[in-house]
């Protein structure tokens, strides 16, 4: 058992050192606005995000009856030919306007224009209603509760095959093992969760290690002391290999996760 735990806790070692650089090729989940339409027309052409500054870099031209239209103080920061089978919009242009207008150009060159709105999360979906030109979005506190539900689950799913690995029996040891995941996971949404949604990747990947490693203690203490039917050093094996596989599994699958659900 011991020798199985400095393996583990090698390996932990290691993957401290390969997972940033593996992270980096993989990519974090790029920064997007993405604009989906309610009461829709199939009349409309492009869509343009529009920012109260003009944009800072080269821009292919956009339509001149989309510039010629728009009001005054607004500028094209972005513009895209409109497909209605290509739902939603996307715009992944950085920098992004801090206030920004959505323009929505028809065939017969009439501009809708919304009202103001404001991003505050990397990936962030906009309902826009194409005959009245409201713009909506979903408060930050939905993001996080889909984000903490689905990687919850997930490490539920994970973890419970290595506990069955281990030779613990699931009926002895589910409660321990979901309020555990439960109190882990609801501090790993407030923080690392948050810096993602809110885009600030540099302190994300810090918070991440730092977090996990806050995490493998209060998660070995607590299984230690909870599980049943095994050895305490037994116990604190399964916790950091369970806390190891889930932390790879999930560095691997954080860009597909959170471009699916666009948070």
């Amino acid at each position: 058992m011991r020798q199985k735990l400095r393996s583990v806790l090698c390996l932990f070692a290691l993957l401290l050192v390969l997972l940033p650089a593996t992270a980096s090729a993989n990519g974090l989940p790029r920064t997007s606005i993405y604009i989906g339409f309610a009461g829709l027309d199939d009349s409309i052409t492009h869509v343009a995000l529009l920012g109260s500054e003009p944009y800072p870099r080269s821009l292919s031209s956009p339509p001149e009856a989309l510039t010629a239209a728009l009001p005054d103080g607004w500028y094209v920061w972005d513009w895209i030919s409109y497909d209605p089978k290509d739902q939603p919009v996307y715009f992944m242009n950085v920098p992004y306007p801090g206030p920004f207008r959505v323009a929505v150009l028809h065939e017969d060159n009439t501009l809708l224009v919304t009202d103001e709105a404001e991003r505050s999360r990397a990936m962030q979906t906009f309902s826009i209603n194409a005959q009245t030109g409201e713009i909506a979005t979903s408060p930050i506190g939905f993001g996080l509760l889909q984000q903490f539900a689905c990687t919850y689950v997930t490490t539920i799913l994970i973890e419970m095959v290595v506990l069955l690995e281990f030779g613990f029996k699931l009926g002895d040891n589910i409660g321990p093992f979901l309020l555990v995941n439960l109190a882990t996971q609801i501090l790993m949404t407030l923080t690392y969760g948050r810096m993602l949604l809110n885009d600030d990747w540099g302190q994300a990947i810090f918070w991440a290690f730092a977090i996990e490693a806050v995490i493998f203690v209060i998660e070995s203490l607590a299984y230690a002391r909870f599980l049943r039917g095994q050895t305490r050093a037994r116990r604190v094996a399964y916790a950091i290999t369970a806390n190891l596989v889930s932390f790879v599994i999930g560095a691997l699958l954080i860009t597909p996760f959170y471009t699916a659900l666009r948070l």
